[in-house]
């Protein structure tokens, strides 16, 4: 523990450790990296282990992050068989990355997939656990954490007890969707009575949770809809690669790829309804919160989503039941009749909520908590 700890005020130098590499979607890790940097403080991300020879520190496309790379972890099969075995080498590795480093005042960990262990070995003043995800099965280590950050309570009570505070920060909504958010807000769009309803996705293709299945009965059942996918099909099996590209043949449907900036915003322009299927018995997370619903909002259109208790009583959306997969085609069908009979179902007050989310009020939100735990 330190003295008192000004987030908002530069420049600390602060090293954040992500579950997911720079490159690629840009989650929730990445956002806060971002809005680090802009507010003058100097962020090293550290990215999951690879196949580098050595420790590496890389610019990255973005003034004021640095990209610091690493080799795989050792003897990673430890990990769960011999877990104290796995721990003593990866505090090695975190000495190592901290001699790259220099000298940091505030370690930020994000990473679900516990690499390390116990933040004490990088010899940070101050830490934070930040839980967006479900800990790995078995994982409870509070990492002797500083702060403890969670999306929804029920993530942090997977964590052991300790002493350090902790507290619930939802989801954040990056710069980029919020811009788009108010642009929308300020031109409403006006839709064409003859133009098709489009429904949108947005996201990893081959992520696990998806429901393949109830996605490719909306594809068929709805001929006369357009179905644009936004995103990659990033790693995941070989049975959801063929879905994909058995989708990409279908005449209703389009992917886009993977977008970034204002190709990506471009692309959502016409889209009248977002969807957001998931797989429970896939879905690590059970339907507890998720990032997509705020980009989704800031979009303006209609949202069709299986159960995220966060946002269970956003304004309008058609979401099922906690259990109740089987409601989302009449869910989707309400919401395309919506769109086809010009209702309003409160797509300003959904956006007006995804702005009052932002990454920056987070980062205020946890400023105030890191106040309020270093004095």
């Amino acid at each position: 523990m330190t003295g008192p700890v000004d987030l908002l005020t530069p420049s600390l130098r602060i090293l954040i450790i992500s579950p997911q590499p720079w490159a690629g979607l840009q989650v929730s890790k990445h956002h806060y990296a971002r809005e680090l940097a802009a507010l003058g403080h100097q962020v090293f991300f550290v990215n999951p282990p690879d196949g580098s020879d050595a420790i590496r520190l890389v610019p990255s496309d973005v003034a004021g992050v640095t990209l610091v790379d690493h080799p795989r972890m050792p003897i990673a099969r430890a990990k769960y068989r011999a877990q104290w075995l796995f721990i003593a080498a990866a505090r090695w590795r975190a000495k190592a990355i901290a001699r790259a480093v220099g000298p940091i005042d505030l370690l930020w960990d994000f990473d679900n997939a516990r690499q390390f262990a116990d933040h004490r070995a990088f010899a940070a003043p101050l830490s934070i656990l930040h839980v967006v995800d479900m800990l790995d099965p078995g994982d409870t280590m509070h990492r002797h954490a500083d702060l403890i950050l969670g999306v929804d309570e029920l993530l942090i009570a997977k964590i052991a007890p300790s002493a350090a505070p902790r507290h619930v920060i939802g989801h954040g909504l990056s710069p980029l969707f919020a811009c788009a958010a108010r642009r929308r807000l300020a031109a409403p769009r006006v839709r064409g009575a003859d133009q098709p309803v489009t429904v949108g996705f947005i996201g990893n293709l081959a992520q696990p949770a998806l429901d393949r299945e109830r996605f490719a009965s909306f594809v068929a059942a709805h001929p006369d809809c357009v179905f644009r996918f936004i995103g990659p099909v990033q790693g995941g099996t070989a049975e959801s690669h063929a879905w994909a590209e058995t989708l990409a043949q279908q005449p209703n449907v389009g992917l886009a790829g993977l977008l970034t900036g204002d190709a990506l915003i471009a692309a959502t322009a016409d889209v009248d309804i977002w969807l957001l299927p998931y797989d429970y018995a896939r879905d690590r997370n059970r339907g507890v919160n998720s990032h997509k619903l705020l980009e989704y909002f800031a979009l303006g259109g209609e949202v069709v989503s299986s159960a995220i208790a966060a946002q269970a009583d956003a304004p309008g959306i058609f979401m099922a039941a906690p259990g109740a997969s089987d409601e989302l085609a009449d869910k989707l069908a309400a919401a395309i009749a919506a769109v086809r009979e010009g209702r309003d179902t409160g797509w300003r007050a959904r956006a007006e909520l995804a702005l009052a989310n932002s990454y920056r009020a987070n980062l205020e939100r946890i400023a105030a908590h890191l106040k309020d735990c270093t004095t």
